[in-house]
């Protein structure tokens, strides 16, 4: 290839290598305070408690989870975050939180 404004040639350059995070979003509805609490709910890795203040995420696998928040919805109390099954023990990327089995993730409210 020309570069026609220089008089030089350009290189042909290759596109870098992204590493793909495959983060996979989960948003549940949250018990009202009169409402019975539901039983844990199965996930790929760990079991999921609705609570009207929040969630629990209990691990049974080791997982990445991060960007947990709340909001409404009509009137109906929501909940909503990404988690990421992880083959290996890593360091979690920046704002997201590494689990192993066993542990359990109560983010703030």
């Amino acid at each position: 290839m020309k570069d026609r404004r220089r008089g030089g040639t350009l290189e042909k350059r290759q596109p870098e290598k992204r590493r793909k995070v495959d983060w996979r979003t989960l948003r549940v509805d949250l018990p009202g305070p009169e409402e019975k609490l539901p039983a844990a709910e199965p996930m790929p890795v760990g079991a999921l408690h609705r609570m009207p203040k929040g969630i629990r995420l209990e691990a049974s696998s080791i997982c990445w989870v991060r960007g947990y928040r709340r909001y409404e919805v009509e009137g109906v109390p929501r909940a909503e975050f990404q988690y990421r099954p992880v083959e290996i023990d890593s360091e979690a990327p920046p704002g997201s939180v590494s689990l192993k089995p066993g542990e359990s993730w109560e983010p703030e409210n």
